[in-house]
């Protein structure tokens, strides 16, 4: 049964569509932080646009979300993208989190 994260992922990033309806809302979290992760790096204008739509999908999520949802956000989407947190990208990213994910990247830093 595909769940609220996986269908919504996978509507919004095509991409993400493997044909594997299996695989966990964790590892999509995890899987699409470190595309983010990995389109900040670049630091090309389309990469950024893509990287702000994603947060606002996953901020969509965690808005709307249940406490399940919630947590699988900051657990496996926060977790993964604060693992290699500097001074520099906390600012780049406080910048670029709508004020609801923001305060759960904030409150995941400070849990980890």
């Amino acid at each position: 049964m595909e769940t609220k994260i996986s269908h919504t992922i996978r509507q919004w990033f095509p991409d993400f569509s493997d044909g594997n309806e299996e695989i966990s809302d964790y590892k999509l979290l995890h899987a699409l932080a470190v595309n983010f992760r990995s389109k900040l790096l670049t630091d090309s204008d389309a990469d950024l646009q893509y990287a702000a739509e994603i947060l606002k999908i996953v901020n969509l999520l965690y808005q709307t979300g249940n406490q399940y949802i919630r947590n699988a956000i900051e657990n496996e989407f926060l977790s993964e993208i604060i693992t290699e947190e500097s001074p520099q990208s906390f600012k780049k990213h406080l910048n670029l989190f709508p004020a609801d994910l923001r305060k759960g990247y904030i409150k995941t830093i400070l849990e980890n």
